[in-house]
């Protein structure tokens, strides 16, 4: 079916060209709207959201859903020129009526947000007005962002190689590890408070996040809950600013609950974790450091701090003070040590969104940049200057620690699927500037023989949208294996790597393509089926390389029957002894090395189950991987930098089977 806009024509009074380009409207037909629009009625805006509902509802009729995706987002595109306003009723009232989505999925992607509720109808409403609904940028949206409607789109073949100096021969190689012996870093990652979790709350809920007040289970409860007589961990603890952990008083939960699964003391494996939870981890890395004589020369936080609660619930204060409140945690807890921060996806309002500064929208995000950029400048954790940097530059910062390595963090809402600014000009290799300030500070850094870390909370291939994802791989090789010493990620809440090779297809999963490798860390947040978890990475003082990684957490269920006692931190692993590679003492644990965990990976099941195991810290929900086909994927994904590789892996196998 071929778009008619006849109906927005009639209502508006208007001349409209939809196609690939701009829609036109000529200035006669401007003015006679102008004249509609100043005296416009409620009563007439009711008409026109009616119009507009009903050609997106006949948008479905006889088309694809790829064809109706985009017909859509032309609708959308000729509304949003003339009445930017009625785009956010109209898309939610489609988008209930058809069925769409969920009433919640509808009020979140098309609502209109305020400070009392987070939705993204108003960013929708500047995506339409700028982008090209027809070509790559359209296509894209309907395949990333709503829910796989068109098929993923070719990636064009956009480069920045024209920013990037030749490669110089001493650049090819990367610097062998000193005598001056390591030094540890810190790495937490993905903590996700929930300010209102709940004791007795719904812990198997069916609706949006888990042991809150408002989490309900659809079926109702006909007689005592399940777990009476079995779990017993419902107490009111909480720890002293000293870090003494109190009990506090027996909640009788089980007294007219009316909750399946009552949430225990320290959390759930479907909720974020109560405040408690955070000090406990927090207090169990205070207590090993001082028990082993260990002190961290930095802590990195690859982000996340805001809970995964419905846009609804989140309240623009709530943002706020869940990202204080965490913030002011690690500050109290950690001490005078630097905290080097990114923001995640969660850590915007509304969620996910960040707008490049030159299409005229970032002042709708530029206050919380501000206060996160004053807290970490206030914390003594940046400069002056370097505050000012992250002002700036999306949160983005770089700095220069005590030893000599340069920390860089970025913002990986730029290019994050669900960042609705990311379907404007998709093509384009760098809409924020960002990639620009990365490359010039790695040349600075290469020509002064520095070597760098970089920080980020979105892995490109497991979240980030080819064009920027391939970029960023483009210049990680350029700068690789001589500059860049460590990349570090957060996200997925679970325990992974990933390996850049040198080259695109299966053939080039080589050891000698190996180029270099990022950390993807485990969460804090038990949500979704994981036990919380941190580590610390063994560094060479020389060349800032990874010896070795320890990653300590606590098995979460053991908390729900240990009548409300602390939960049991446990050291996990480590990564250079536990996947049996022969391996030199005084290397490195860099691409190379996991180059060949992966190898083993690809042909054995056993190792498949291992890396599964510490992918979830051996929660209740490990995979198995002998009985099922849950980890078939993962060597392609530990070997795939990018999304546009892992589907090539994914192919490759496929037409092997």
């Amino acid at each position: 079916m071929l778009l008619s806009s006849a109906i927005l024509i009639s209502l508006l009074s208007i001349t409209l060209f939809v196609n690939c380009h701009p829609v036109v409207v000529d200035a006669l037909a401007e003015e006679k709207l102008q004249n509609i629009l100043n005296t416009q009625s409620v009563e007439a805006d009711s008409t026109i959201i009616s119009g507009v509902v009903s050609e997106l509802i006949d948008t479905t009729a006889g088309d694809t859903k790829c064809q109706a995706c985009i017909n859509r987002l032309l609708i959308g595109k000729a509304l949003v020129l003339t009445r930017p306003d009625l785009i956010a009723p109209a898309f939610t009232r489609w988008c209930v009526e058809s069925k769409y989505s969920s009433n919640n999925t509808c009020y979140q992607n098309y609502g209109i947000s305020s400070v009392n509720g987070s939705s993204e109808g108003s960013n929708f409403a500047d995506l339409l007005s700028l982008m090209d609904p027809t070509g790559y940028d359209g296509h894209s949206y309907c395949y990333f962002r709503d829910y796989n409607q068109c098929p993923k789109p070719a990636t064009p073949n956009v480069t920045i190689s024209h920013l990037l100096p030749p490669k110089k021969p001493e650049n090819m190689v990367a610097p062998e590890p000193g005598t001056e012996g390591t030094f540890n870093v810190l790495h937490v990652s993905d903590i996700h408070i929930e300010l209102d979790y709940t004791v007795g709350g719904e812990a198997n809920c069916t609706d949006s996040l888990c042991c809150t007040p408002q989490s309900v289970k659809k079926s109702k409860l006909d007689s005592s809950s399940p777990y009476e007589g079995h779990w017993n961990s419902y107490y009111d603890s909480y720890y002293k600013e000293n870090g003494t952990f109190v009990k506090g008083p027996y909640v009788d939960v089980f007294n007219g609950s009316v909750s399946w699964t009552p949430a225990a003391s320290f959390g759930y494996y479907h909720c974020d974790p109560p405040e408690r939870l955070i000090n406990s981890t927090l207090n169990s890395i205070v207590n090993y450091s001082q028990k082993k004589n260990l002190s961290f020369e930095f802590t990195i936080f690859t982000g996340d701090m805001l809970s995964h609660d419905l846009g609804k619930r989140m309240s623009y204060e709530s943002t706020m003070e869940s990202e204080i409140r965490v913030m002011s945690d690690l500050k109290a807890k950690l001490g005078a040590k630097p905290v080097y921060s990114v923001l995640g996806n969660h850590d915007s309002y509304p969620y996910a969104e960040m707008a490049p500064e030159k299409y005229g929208f970032f002042n709708k995000f530029s206050s919380n940049l501000e206060m996160m950029s004053n807290m970490w400048e206030d914390f003594g954790w940046l400069n002056p200057g370097q505050a000012q940097q992250a002002r700036t530059h999306y949160s983005g910062y770089a700095v220069e620690t005590t030893l000599g390595l340069k920390v860089i963090s970025l913002n990986s809402n730029t290019w994050y699927t669900t960042n609705t600014y990311n379907y404007i000009n998709t093509t384009a290799p760098d809409n924020f500037g960002q990639f620009q300030f990365l490359i010039d500070e790695l040349i600075a850094s290469e020509n002064k023989k520095q070597r760098v870390w970089i920080v980020a909370h979105v892995p490109p291939a497991l979240g980030g949208l080819p064009v920027p994802a391939n970029i960023f791989a483009e210049i990680v090789e350029r700068f690789s294996p001589s500059t860049i010493a460590g990349i570090f990620f957060g996200h997925t809440h679970r325990d992974q790597f990933e390996i850049l090779y040198a080259g695109s297809g299966n053939d080039t999963r080589t050891f000698q393509n190996v180029l270099n490798m990022a950390y993807i860390a485990p969460s804090i947040t038990p949500w979704n089926d994981v036990n919380p978890a941190w580590r610390y990475y063994e560094v060479d003082k020389k060349t800032f390389s990874i010896m070795d990684m320890h990653t300590f957490y606590t098995p979460l269920n053991e908390t729900f029957v240990n009548k409300g006692d602390e939960p049991s931190w446990e050291y996990e692993y480590s990564a250079r002894k536990v996947y049996n590679i022969s391996w030199p003492t005084t290397s490195p644990l860099n691409g190379s090395y996991w180059h060949y965990v992966a190898d083993k990976m690809k042909t054995s099941v056993g190792m498949r189950q291992l890396f599964r195991s510490f992918y979830s810290r051996l929660s209740p929900s490990v995979s198995n991987c002998l009985h099922s086909n849950a980890c078939d994927n993962d060597y392609c994904m530990v070997t795939s930098f990018t999304d546009d590789e892992y589907d090539r892996c994914i192919a490759g196998v496929s037409s092997k089977a």
